[in-house]
């Protein structure tokens, strides 16, 4: 755990313990090596943190796939992975980055039914509104 400190001179810095609140109930701030932060063992980046930064890089190589006019074939592979690395950033751009794999897997669920519903719910509304403008 970790002091606050601050940069401006008008203000003085406070430690944790010189605070007016602080007393038994206090907490502590957290330092970026805790285990409170990183989700884990100190030093090493949460699960979810972790896949949104390699769904970014699958997503360029998605595009760069995509982009070449070489081979009909890596376009073939390029336009699925990036369609398929969307949808997850989609999910994983709503999960906190320091989530662990456990809640990362239920959120990413509980999107996918969400999505589902949505899409769901517009092809079955669409007749309906298809006879509303007749």
């Amino acid at each position: 755990m970790t002091d606050v400190s601050t940069a401006d001179p008008g203000i003085a810095p406070v430690a944790a313990g010189d605070h007016p609140a602080a007393g038994p109930r206090s907490l502590p701030i957290p330092g970026p090596g805790d285990a409170a932060v990183s989700g884990g063992p100190a030093g090493r980046t949460p699960f979810a943190a972790r896949f949104q930064a390699i769904l970014i890089g699958v997503m360029f190589v998605g595009f760069a796939l995509i982009a070449q006019g070489a081979s009909k074939t890596l376009y073939q592979i390029g336009l699925p992975l990036l369609v398929l690395a969307a949808f997850l950033q989609i999910a994983f751009g709503n999960i906190p980055p320091s989530a662990n794999f456990a809640s990362s897997m239920r959120l990413l669920a509980l999107t996918w039914v969400i999505v589902a519903a949505v899409f769901g719910l517009g092809i079955w509304l669409a007749p309906v509104f298809i006879g509303l403008g007749r």
